[in-house]
């Protein structure tokens, strides 16, 4: 068996990404690396703590980066986000299969950094279906623009992962997952 491997969730905003990677992370026993903001928390992450984000300042934040603590790092819509390093390194030290929640700038950045070990697997949904996800989550018209915007280009990194899934249906999504990971252990 090879391994440790790094399963990336990556994919389109609003695709459901972090809800299907928590699901099959805790269902398989993935370890999970959570990413660091300093975007604050929206309304349904207030006082919750947050299984996605560690939220920080900007000047905790970029004392780390400064300190080169993190991994990589990537500015979206004005705010900062990063995965420290010792997060993601830990697990795979203790050859423990870890799971990761990125945008595709960050997929791309680990698996630039960690090779054959780095398992992307592409999220997504039609932009129609964005839309209507982002807006039944209360989300603001500025987020749900930025998201569809975005929509272009993010899909397109799909062609460049080992496993690409189209979300229409979860029960199907989360089958399809759970097989293409089982495929590397």
């Amino acid at each position: 068996m090879a391994g440790p491997f790094l399963f990336i969730f990556t994919g389109t905003g609003g695709s459901g990404r972090k809800t299907i990677g928590h699901r099959i992370g805790q269902e398989l026993g993935l370890y999970s690396i959570q990413s660091c903001t300093t975007r604050p928390p929206r309304a349904p992450e207030r006082g919750t703590p947050d299984r996605d984000y560690r939220f920080l300042s900007r000047e905790a934040f970029e004392a780390k980066q400064h300190n080169g603590e993190f991994i990589e790092t990537a500015v979206i819509g004005h705010e900062q986000y990063g995965i420290l390093r010792n997060d993601l390194e830990r697990p795979l030290q203790e050859k423990r299969n870890a799971y990761v929640i990125v945008n595709p700038e960050g997929a791309e950045a680990l698996k630039q950094r960690y090779g054959n070990s780095a398992i992307r697997i592409f999220i997504y949904v039609d932009k129609m279906t964005v839309r209507e996800r982002l807006e039944a989550k209360g989300m603001s018209f500025e987020v749900v623009d930025r998201y569809l915007v975005t929509y272009s280009e993010e899909v397109v990194y799909r062609k460049q992962c080992e496993h690409v899934i189209e979300n229409t249906d979860l029960l199907r999504t989360l089958a399809r997952i759970r097989e293409a990971i089982q495929s590397h252990l």
